[in-house]
């Protein structure tokens, strides 16, 4: 069986052997393409979106990588030629779109169906779903009347983001989503949204196989941080770091040695373009307003052993997005046993069970969470009540054996179908 796998990104693996700086996301692509190329009879192909617009052909550890390249003006006409050039090339007996959000997705699925080759459909972030989010729950109207030109300045520029520039790629997502004949997801939200647009595709359910530094690393209550929390993105206002900045003077006032770590570089400090500048200089100025800087460290760009090791090392892990499909740093953080708390959104609820395997609240609500951080802090009994449920819990949700067999089974079965 020939597998072509359409990705959004350029794996590690293809861009070491093509000298290219590679993504520090997407890991769980790695991971399962690792257990399906040991699967007897699987030849698989990954075609890569190449933002650069570089194009390549190259075989790498049983794998070939092949490029989608973005190159200035691409359209849809543009890319559907190069995705039937590649189905073309490698002749694929089923095509696996890992993603909706990019308008390769699309184009692949424009050209599958045109050849009839049979074609599932991942869900990850669901763009349609998550639209209403992009500003993060933020007052922008509050915001834009305010007499602060920052908050006026944040508030247009995360406004104009979410309509400028998301907007536009929802139109062809729901195309995609309205075209598809299967669909392949993890959670009720997913579930939900790709029947709401698409009642007759066929959905089936598989996890994801994580990075394996994360299955071999285990948080220990004795020689944990105390007070320290991780938080894995902070770069957008759907992820909602804001609500956990508003929470830490509630926090600090009980314990002064709180510190809060948060995976990648201050979003503040990095260069980017003027849409994405209204989010980070709305955080500086919270965070300086409300004097909790000295109780954050940015750690930069981590690798998937170092977050692992910062994970089994901190009193607690919190996800506080305002909208997630199945989030992967949650169940990273489950698989290391790391006692967490989620803001209760999208496929979160269905990766652990509020109280049990993890502690839940309203994405909105400061107070809440700085609730739920006291008494993870307050009993080491109640964190080793979820760190144990939260390990045992994820180990059996992304077992990876499991999930491959379960992954290859789905194209078994599309397969029959057709």
């Amino acid at each position: 069986m020939t597998i072509l796998w359409t990705v959004n990104l350029i794996p590690r693996d293809a861009a070491a052997a093509l000298s290219i700086k590679s993504d520090v996301l997407g890991g769980w692509v790695e991971a399962m393409a690792a257990r399906l190329k040991t699967i007897e009879g699987v030849r698989l192909v990954i075609a890569c979106k190449s933002d650069t617009g570089r194009d390549f052909r190259i075989e790498c550890g049983g794998v070939t990588y092949c490029a989608i390249p973005y190159r200035r003006g691409a359209d849809l006409r543009t890319l559907t030629l190069v995705c039937d050039r590649i189905i073309r090339d490698h002749a694929p007996d089923i095509i696996h779109i890992e993603g909706t959000e990019f308008l390769h997705a699309s184009a692949m699925l424009l050209a599958a169906k045109a050849r009839r080759i049979p074609t599932v459909a991942s869900m990850q972030g669901i763009l349609n779903g998550q639209y209403g989010y992009q500003c993060g729950l933020l007052p922008i109207d509050d915001m834009l009347l305010s007499p602060d030109p920052v908050s006026v300045f944040s508030a247009l520029t995360l406004h104009l983001r979410k309509t400028r520039w998301y907007a536009p790629r929802m139109k062809p997502e729901r195309a995609l989503l309205g075209q598809a004949e299967y669909f392949l997801g993890r959670t009720t939200w997913d579930r939900a949204h790709t029947y709401a647009v698409n009642p007759k595709a066929k959905y089936y359910s598989c996890a994801r196989v994580l990075r394996a530094p994360f299955y071999e690393t285990q948080w220990d209550i004795g020689t944990m941080e105390r007070h320290t929390l991780y938080v894995g993105n902070s770069y957008y206002a759907l992820k909602g770091f804001h609500f956990l900045v508003e929470a830490l003077p509630e926090l600090i006032r009980e314990y002064p040695d709180i510190k809060v770590y948060v995976a990648g570089h201050k979003p503040f400090d990095e260069p980017s373009s003027i849409l994405k500048k209204g989010y980070g200089m709305y955080l500086k100025k919270r965070i300086g307003a409300l004097g909790v800087g000295g109780h954050i460290e940015f750690t930069g760009t981590l690798s998937a052993a170092e977050v692992a090791r910062r994970l089994s090392k901190v009193n607690a892990y919190v996800l506080t997005s305002v909208a997630e499909n199945s989030p992967n740093t949650l169940g990273e953080a489950m698989l290391v046993g790391t006692p967490c708390i989620s803001a209760y959104v999208g496929g979160a609820p269905d990766m652990a069970t509020d109280g049990k395997e993890a502690l839940f609240y309203r994405s909105d609500d400061p107070a809440l969470l700085a609730w739920c951080v006291k008494r993870i802090f307050d009993s080491d009994a109640l964190a080793t009540h979820l760190s144990q449920n939260a390990r045992r819990r994820a180990q059996e949700t992304h077992d990876a054996d499991e999930n491959a067999r379960t992954l290859y089974g789905v194209y078994l079965d599309i397969l029959k179908a057709k």
